[in-house]
């Protein structure tokens, strides 16, 4: 049974790098006047270290338990949260996000995906991946996004209509998320 939508609970977008889940949160907190947190940058500033430099220096495990960590934190001062497209690889954020209600999967064709990150460097996951190593990793994550998300929204589209799409989810009759 699907999750109901939390009048409180913050709006939590997971997906896949690449699907649009930070240019999807900007965007809602600017239309509805809301604070949003980019888990990714949170972890940069704090460590003072960007994504890769994490990686290369202390491993992705590390990585995964700051972003943890760095969510749990968020939980209670963000009301969008944009998550990193690995956070489903920990048990410790799965955990957390099996907890949650507002959860919403950004997904898209992978070839779409690829084209929009293959040559970012900033993705030590996708760095120099050719795309049949990038769409096992993105296979590899799919039935957890599912697992915890209320609703798929695909992002192939412009980011005002995204933002119609998952205002009406938000804001359906039934539903009370009030923005």
């Amino acid at each position: 049974m699907k999750k109901e939508i939390s009048k409180t609970a913050p709006v939590i977008l997971v997906g896949f790098m690449g699907t649009g889940k930070t240019t999807l949160a900007e965007y809602i907190a600017h239309k509805e006047n809301k604070t949003f947190a980019d888990l990714d940058k949170i972890i940069e500033k704090e460590t003072n270290k960007s994504i890769p430099e994490i990686f290369a220096e202390e491993g992705e495990l590390k990585f995964r338990e700051l972003e943890s960590k760095y969510l749990i934190d968020s939980l209670e001062k963000y009301d969008i949260i944009s998550t990193g497209g690995g956070i489903v690889e920990s048990v410790t954020s799965m955990n957390t996000l099996s907890k949650l209600n507002n959860i919403f999967w950004l997904d898209t064709d992978i070839e779409v995906i690829y084209e929009r990150i293959k040559n970012d460097s900033n993705r030590p996951n996708a760095n120099n991946k050719a795309f049949d190593d990038l769409k096992r990793l993105y296979l590899s994550r799919l039935s957890r996004y599912n697992e915890i998300a209320f609703s798929r929204i695909d992002t192939n589209i412009e980011v005002d209509i995204l933002y119609q799409n998952l205002m009406n989810i938000l804001n359906a009759d039934d539903q009370y998320w009030r923005v």
